[in-house]
């Protein structure tokens, strides 16, 4: 659980990351199951950004922030998570991390090593804890 300055519950539960990318897939279905597979630059890249998020965080890349509306954007809290460099990716990609108003007050380090046990400040997957 995420604890306030105040020592009182900020966010409890399960903490998924969520990485969102957008653009064209490319797509096969199976002749027998009649299910999608997506794949591809797009697949790929959504997957890369999702790996750079933290237990918790939702990470937006670029093309997704441009096509944010007024509207959305004034609902949520939207704040730069950095400069990354991708497999396969010259150029430094910026990520943006979005979260409700509710829970602002949650932090994340940059990059998973930074992670502690929130009980003995250890490592983040604490054998004592």
């Amino acid at each position: 659980q995420d604890l306030k300055p105040d020592g009182t519950p900020l966010w409890r539960g399960l903490r998924v990351r969520v990485g969102i990318h957008r653009g064209v897939a490319k797509v096969d279905i199976n002749r027998n199951t009649l299910k999608a597979d997506y794949f591809g630059p797009t697949i790929n890249f959504a997957a890369r950004v999702e790996s750079k998020a933290i237990g918790g965080q939702v990470l937006i890349s670029e093309p997704v922030l441009s096509q944010l509306s007024e509207e959305f954007r004034e609902e949520i809290v939207l704040a730069e998570a950095g400069s990354y460099t991708f497999k396969g990716i010259a150029v430094p990609q910026e990520l943006y991390s979005v979260c409700l108003p509710e829970i602002r007050d949650r932090q994340f380090p940059k990059e998973a090593q930074e992670l502690q046990c929130n009980r003995c400040k250890g490592p983040a997957v604490c054998p004592k804890c």
